[in-house]
């Protein structure tokens, strides 16, 4: 049945001839659309498309291989109804090649196919994100010690500004960021001097034409516009009937006041009329007898606005515009030595790649755009000309997650030069959530404000309707962003244009079934023993066992109009959303086993602070320098040796005036009876296995160290036989990997290897620990990020009381992707630091794009839920707090700026969205005596099932007694069949035929020259009683050798050439080392040259030449048990293998000829002890070649004739 699109979905399918945003909403299907629109164009009847013909951008690899597959999939579908069609055969061809790929793969294809136009030494690679990290910071260290040693005052003044006394790292912290965020824009080197221009102001009309200063004022427009709001209200509430009508003409003064404010225009008259504003006392009101709730909301919010002025004043209007400017003149030093120091690094950090040839991400983007891109007039290259021959369109998906650098990229390769409009985009920036990766929405919303939703060349279509969720929780979704998220935080206005709207059919269930939920858990502040995250975890516990119990989903995803059917809930179907992982997913984790249900933690982080990994490490800092206390103690502490506490403290206090490396070495030598004999023994070994392990390390690869050192300590072993061991070995097998990793990057020796281990912890480069096998029915956590583009049938929003994280705005240097850096005054004679108007606006510019993120998170946690959402976070004094919790909206229906602005949780925001209209979000209180009560009632219950149980068996049925007895004796019927082998070879039915060894099996009929023989006593000698192999002796089967070398000769042997040129063969073979040295003195060529002159030779002969014969054929072959073993019945399958020497076929039928050089007395003993060997190797004939074996042949080297078999 053809899939049904709506009006929006066709014409994203169908509008061609123009650049196309899709502002798709979450559930809209927009991936579906995206891949019908690609099938659309190749399978044109009219226009067809070469599939690579069309560049498609994705935002990550798997999202690449997942719309490689969907197309491929569609090309089949379509071949399936037209079979010939030469064209789409051609597409499947060419889908392989087809440029479906993310912005940097396609960077790199241009970069390999160009790389002459830039000069670049194509035997480049790609550096892993650890060896970047490691080179970077080794960079930056020699960038700042050239600076030291330079001295410059501006430079001792810029380390003063931004260092702490302690240690430089706050300075290099503010380089990297500032060369990370140079890096997200086209020309780096331009954004960086333009960071400076703040700073070289000479007044205030200058500053006033900085973006910077721009942005400010656009701040206290919104905020004073907030104010006459606010006091407009004030004044309206005081003059209704009912009103504090004493409060009204003072509200009137006021209220004036912030319009005046609100009419402002420039810096100058901001700073006047804010600073030149006063609160008087509001007139009393003892004998108001009208609405008390109104006189309280008019405190409440003339409050607010109070308090909101009173931090304005202090912090953007601190001072006068005049000091400001001085201020800013005074840092100019400071910022023009952070950007030089900047530029310095990015100059050495380009070298350092040069000189090993190695890229990171951003020079693929860079490189590719110097190709495509003319650096002087930022125009598309000849290059590019090229490339947009290539392409009929250029889709981008995810487009809400570009940078600049990236855009430049995709306008470079597109028509538009040409005025050809071939760009489309799709994305929604209600789920950009990648900031912190230099995502730049605000390229989205350039288009979605500028492009029209009429018909025209660049055009605008919205999808809207939700395809994904039920009503229930899309009317959530949308009750809750259309009161918080609009465009001065948020990025967007969610207005009907942005919202969600049921698409999808579902199944009825029972009434509520489906309702979100909202839990509010309120610790009790008398109990300070159990985290809020336990409180949290046990509360959502609960929830989840209700469910189980009671709640329905839908079977499969409705499609085309049908319902589907319910089914009970599983665990599986649940999944717990995290704005961050750490401590939280731990909590969760451990409750919620305790509670009974099955759960897994994906996190993307945890692998370092693993105790298996830091054991490991720590063995490895003691190969590379022992005399390092901390590991040297950690290991010998760990199950590795096995001393405890009160060990370690013995040796310490045998050796207290040598440090503790000197002190364990002289503990093991001078006083051995101090510890028991097995501590004593295992600290003995493990220093001699230091010891040797440290000679190793100067030669041995360190994966192969890390793993010999891992298996001889067995500390591998012990890991994997603790819980969980499946897992914590692969995080060992992971770190042999991260080793591997190390050794194909620029850096060498064990040394560099822990230093780069350690670079990747201190720079948040952690590692997801390694999974086990996916256990199909657990409840799953995850980060809200990680969920991004999934779905499941029940979502848990838990951590929402988590405050934001605002660490960025609190460094020395505060960083902003479009308007650069700020920086506090500081006198460095005087030692003086007064705050800076550029980081304390910058501070809070970059909060509020912190919380418009934080809204995007949570709008992506919300439309992961199909069926049921739950939102759970912990508030203190909940039951106190509820109540007071009124939002104060706008006209429009949004919470005031105000509002917006001072929410630091996401449970902060919901409380307040909620409380326009509490009746669409009902709220459960959760208190934590009420979890205890439930959990003693829940123990108490199984408490009694057990009695009860318990009572019940002491009187079993006779019924049920025969069932249990009969399972507990049952025996498996094929128990005969554990130990029976399941793969044989043919050699081991000739040994069921033959008792002798494989030396007398081999021992030919030639006679050896005579050589000392182990076990006979030379002169002079003592005989050997001790067997050789005890004395770590090897011993040669010297039958064996000669046996081996024979049929090696006769395999190489060319029987199309004469007999006569056997010793020339052998001599060319020994040349060729076809025959292995050590084999040459044992091949006796008489006895060949005798086989070769016999009858069967001359048939031999006649079949190669007419390439009719085979040699050392190997076969594998299935016969019953029964056929193939001794002593079993069993029909089960047994393999068997084999080599066959040699086969021929003569007048279309096979002989099958076997060497041999066995010791034997006669020819019907050799037929006798092979024959069953022949058989086989005739049915694997038969069966393989399909062809009868008419003869069977021995030949005797040992008798020198042909044996028929």
């Amino acid at each position: 049945m053809e899939k049904k699109w709506t009006k929006e979905q066709q014409q994203v399918i169908s509008l061609e001839g123009r650049n196309l945003l899709v502002s798709a909403a979450a559930g809209s299907g927009k991936t579906a659309v995206l891949v019908e629109r690609i099938i659309r164009k190749i399978t044109d009847s009219v226009h067809p498309v070469d599939i690579d013909k069309l560049l498609i951008v994705t935002y990550t690899n798997a999202a690449a291989a997942e719309m490689r597959e969907r197309i491929g999939a569609a090309i089949e579908r379509a071949l399936g109804q037209q079979p010939e069609n030469p064209h789409l055969q051609r597409q499947q061809t060419l889908l392989h090649n087809a440029q479906i790929t993310t912005i940097h793969s396609f960077c790199l294809s241009v970069i390999r196919n160009y790389f002459h136009r830039i000069d670049l030494d194509p035997d480049f690679r790609v550096a892993e994100e650890g060896e970047l990290k490691l080179l970077k910071s080794d960079v930056l260290d020699q960038v700042l010690e050239h600076f030291y040693q330079e001295a410059k005052p501006e430079f001792l003044a810029l380390s003063e500004t931004i260092a702490t006394g302690k240690n430089d790292m706050p300075l290099k912290d503010a380089i990297l960021k500032l060369f990370e965020f140079a890096m997200s824009y086209p020309w780096p080197e331009e954004w960086l001097y333009n960071c400076r221009k703040p700073f070289h102001i000479q007044n205030m009309e200058e500053f006033e034409a900085l973006p910077l200063a721009g942005e400010l004022l656009a701040y206290l427009d919104s905020i004073s516009s907030q104010w006459a709001l606010q006091m407009g209200i004030c004044r309206d509430l005081s003059m209704e009937g009912d009103g504090p009508f004493m409060y009204g003409p003072l509200l009137e003064q006021e209220a004036q006041a912030m319009e005046r404010i609100g009419a402002s225009s420039t810096y100058q008259q901001y700073y006047e009329r804010i600073c030149g504003c006063s609160f008087a006392r509001l007139p009393s009101a003892r004998k108001f007898e009208g609405d008390m709730e109104k006189k309280n909301r008019i405190q409440k919010l003339r409050n607010e606005v109070k308090d909101s002025i009173k931090k304005v004043k202090e912090q953007f209007l601190f001072q006068s515009p005049q000091e400001m400017v001085k201020d800013m003149q005074k840092n100019r030093p400071v910022a023009d030595m952070l950007v030089e120091t900047a530029l310095y690094f990015m100059e050495k950090f380009t070298e350092k790649k040069r000189e090993r040839n190695i890229l990171d991400f951003n020079d693929l983007e860079h490189f590719a755009l110097k190709i495509l891109v003319e650096g002087k007039t930022k125009e598309p290259s000849r290059t590019a000309a090229e490339l947009r021959k290539n392409y009929v369109e250029i889709m981008v998906d995810e487009y809400q997650d570009s940078n600049y650098v990236q855009e430049a990229i995709i306008k470079a390769v597109s028509k538009e030069a040409e005025g050809i409009s071939n760009i489309f985009m799709v994305g929604d920036v209600k789920q950009s959530i990648y900031r912190f990766r230099m995502a730049r929405p605000e390229l989205f919303m350039e288009k979605y404000n500028t492009y029209t939703q009429e018909e025209s060349s660049r055009q605008r279509i919205d999808l809207r309707m939700n395809f994904r969720s039920r009503a229930q929780v899309l009317g959530l979704a949308n009750d809750i962003f259309y009161r918080v998220m609009k465009e001065d935080i948020g990025g967007i206005t969610y207005d009907a244009k942005a919202a969600l709207y049921p698409g999808a059919a579902f199944p009825e269930g029972e009434p509520g079934m489906f309702e979100p939920c909202f839990l509010v858990v309120e610790p009790n502040p008398e109990e300070k023993g159990t985290k809020p995250q336990e409180l949290e975890a046990k509360a959502v516990g609960m929830e989840i066992k209700k469910m189980m119990e009671s709640q329905m989903v839908t079977e499969e995803m409705p499609k085309d109009g049908s319902l589907g059917t319910l089914r009970p809930v599983r665990y599986s179907d649940i999944v717990i959303l995290l704005r961050s992982m750490g401590s939280w997913a731990d909590a969760f984790v451990k409750i919620l086993g305790e509670l009974g249900i099955p759960v897994r933690a994906s996190s993307g982080t945890g692998y370092f602070s693993a105790v298996e990994v830091q054991t490991a490490l720590n063995l490895l800092r003691l190969l590379d320098n022992p005399r390092q206390d901390i590991p040297m103690a950690a290991v010998l502490s760990s199950p590795i040796v096995g001393l405890t506490g009160e060990d370690l403290a013995v040796i310490r206090t045998a050796c207290p005036k040598v440090k503790f490396y000197q002190a364990v070495m002289d503990f093991a030598s001078k006083f051995p009876g101090s510890l028991t004999g097995t501590q004593q023994k295992k600290l003995r070994s493990f220093l001699d296995l230091l010891e040797k392990f440290r000679k190793k390390a100067s030669y041995t690869p360190i994966h192969e160290l890390l793993y010999q050192v891992l298996e001889e300590t067995g500390y591998q072993a012990y890991v994997y036989a603790l819980p969980g061991g499946e897992v914590r070995q692969a995080n060992l097998e992971m770190l042999v990997e991260k080793a591997i990793a190390y050794e194909n990057t620029s850096y060498r020796g064990l040394f560099h290897f822990i230093r780069y281990m350690e670079q990747l912890q201190e720079y948040d480069v952690d590692f997801p620990l390694a999974e086990g096998e996916e256990a199909e029915d657990v409840v799953r956590i995850m980060s809200i990020h990680k969920s991004k583009g999934l779905e499941f049938p029940v979502v848990f929003v838990s951590g929402l009381g988590k405050m934001f994280n605002n660490q960025d705005q609190r460094e020395r240097v505060v960083l902003h992707p479009s308007l650069g850096f700020g920086i506090d005054v500081v006198d460095v004679q005087r030692r003086l630091r007064t705050p800076g108007l550029t980081r304390r606006f910058l501070a809070r510019k970059t909060f509020m794009e912190n919380v418009g993120e934080e809204l995007r998170v949570l709008y992506v946690a919300l439309t992961r839920a199909k069926e049921k959402l739950v939102l759970t976070g912990v508030l203190k004094k909940a039951e106190e707090k509820l109540p007071s919790l009124q939002a104060v909206t706008a006209e429009d229906g949004f919470l005031t700026f105000l509002s917006r602005l001072g929410s630091n949780t996401f449970l902060q925001f919901l409380l307040l969205a909620r409380s326009c209209a509490p009746e669409n979000c009902p709220l459960t209180l959760v208190k934590q005596e009420s979890l205890k009560e439930q959990e003693v009632w829940e123990t108490a219950e199984e408490g009694l099932t057990r009695v009860q149980l318990l009572a019940e068996l002491q009187e079993p049925e006779p019924e049920w007694e025969g069932q249990v007895a009969a399972r507990l004796s049952y025996e498996y019927p094929y128990e005969h069949e554990v130990a029976m082998k399941t793969k044989v070879s043919v050699s081991e039915f000739k040994r069921r035929a033959m008792d002798q060894a494989l030396a007398e099996e081999a021992e030919m009929m030639f006679p050896l020259p005579e050589e000392p023989v182990a076990g006979k006593a030379e002169e002079g000698q003592r005989e050997r009683y001790i067997p050789a192999f005890m004395e770590g002796v090897q011993e040669e089967n010297i039958g064996a050798k000669r046996g081996t070398a024979m049929h090696r000769m006769l395999e190489c042997y060319d029987f199309t050439r004469p007999p006569e040129t056997l010793q020339e063969q052998f001599r060319e073979l020994a040349e060729q080392k076809k025959i292995e040295e050590s084999l040459q003195p044992f091949v006796r060529l008489p006895a060949i040259r005798k086989f070769l002159r016999t009858e069967l030779g001359a048939r031999m002969q006649a079949a190669a030449k007419q390439g009719k014969l085979c040699r050392e054929k190997p076969f594998v072959m299935g016969k019953p048990a029964c056929e193939a073993l001794e002593g079993t019945s069993s029909r089960e399958m047994v393999l068997i293998q084999g080599i066959i020497d040699v086969f021929f076929e003569e007048d279309g039928e096979i002989v099958l000829l076997d060497y041999k050089t066995d010791k034997v007395a006669s020819a019907a003993e050799l037929a006798g002890r092979y024959r069953t060997q022949l058989e086989l190797y005739q049915e694997a004939i038969e069966r393989a070649v399909g062809k009868k074996v008419k003869e069977r042949l021995l030949y005797s080297f040992s008798l020198g004739e042909i044996v028929p078999v």
